[in-house]
């Protein structure tokens, strides 16, 4: 079964009408249902402003030039659609899974249900995918058959080396030059402070952005018993350990960890989500995009 087959039975029929929509005002053509804070033509009116020479002649209100003799131009709000990128971490810890689906499986099918919801309210939809560096980028597009792009690339993404969001990210907002929403996949194994600098930058950068932080059960419970040889999924070392003996210690820096970047997050306005691989993804995208809305 492909990934598009699958989001479509498993995902899309249980979502309704459910779209995601940007809290902050997003750069575009006449579509869609997101404010811009450009003005311009379009259908809902927002003022108006005194002539000047140049102006074109056709948006001139001559009913208030009949009122008053005085020559004002009429402005409208450009309703806008909104430009996402989604960026799915492909690094090699993403390619963990103690229970059939890797972080990688799922990460995959969360982007392409995103990418489905948002095609269906008029949205264009971009994506990215990265380790050490971005290895494919597709700029956003509103079409079906660019849809189907995005997903036969997520389809195809195998996971990769080591981890370096920071610099991708830093990389990737260079090549974004108009406001957009930024939707991060990751699991968030990389260095907190590098990886709040870059998150920082995007929003320098007028991006709008969406954290995922993907966890396997087995991430953050520590199941194991005894003494395990752990083996590194981006060149660490092997480790030889006691697993009763460090699985206080390993909880403890994982909620800390996860603790360090939701705080980050929430002092430069970024909605944080932490997710696992064995939750229903329609249900964490219900509890995603509910909290989206509510915040409109």
């Amino acid at each position: 079964m492909t990934l598009l087959s699958t989001v479509q039975e498993d995902v899309l029929q249980r979502l309704g009408r459910i779209g995601v929509a940007a809290r902050q005002a997003v750069e575009s053509v006449l579509v869609g249902q997101h404010r811009s804070v450009r003005r311009g033509l379009s259908v809902e009116f927002a003022g108006h402003r005194s002539y000047q020479p140049g102006d074109d002649l056709r948006r001139l209100d001559w009913a208030v030039y009949a009122r008053s003799d005085r020559l004002d131009v009429r402005l409208y709000e450009e309703e806008t659609r909104l430009r996402a990128t989604l960026v799915v971490d492909c690094s090699g810890s993403m390619a963990y899974g103690s229970a059939g689906a890797t972080k990688l499986d799922y990460a995959k099918r969360l982007a392409a249900a995103l990418g489905f919801l948002m095609l269906r309210q008029a949205d264009a939809v971009g994506l990215a995918t990265c380790d050490t560096g971005v290895r494919q980028h597709l700029p956003p597009g509103s079409t079906m058959g660019h849809l189907i792009t995005v997903l036969d690339h997520l389809e195809a993404t195998t996971p990769g080396g080591e981890t370096a969001l920071g610099p991708v990210l830093e990389q990737l907002a260079l090549r974004l030059s108009r406001r957009g929403v930024v939707v991060l996949i990751t699991d968030g194994y990389d260095d907190p402070a590098r990886l709040l600098l870059a998150l920082r930058f995007l929003r320098h950068q007028r991006q709008d952005v969406r954290l995922f932080l993907v966890a396997d059960p087995a991430e953050e419970a520590f199941p194991h018993v005894g003494v395990v040889e752990f083996l590194g999924m981006e060149r660490e070392p092997r480790l030889l350990l006691d697993a009763d003996r460090v699985r206080g210690y390993y909880r403890e820096a994982f909620a800390e960890h996860r603790r360090v970047i939701a705080l980050g997050c929430h002092a430069i306005n970024i909605r944080v989500e932490t997710v696992r691989t064995d939750e229903d993804l329609a249900m964490v995208l219900v509890r995603a995009l509910s909290i989206e809305r509510g915040r409109q």
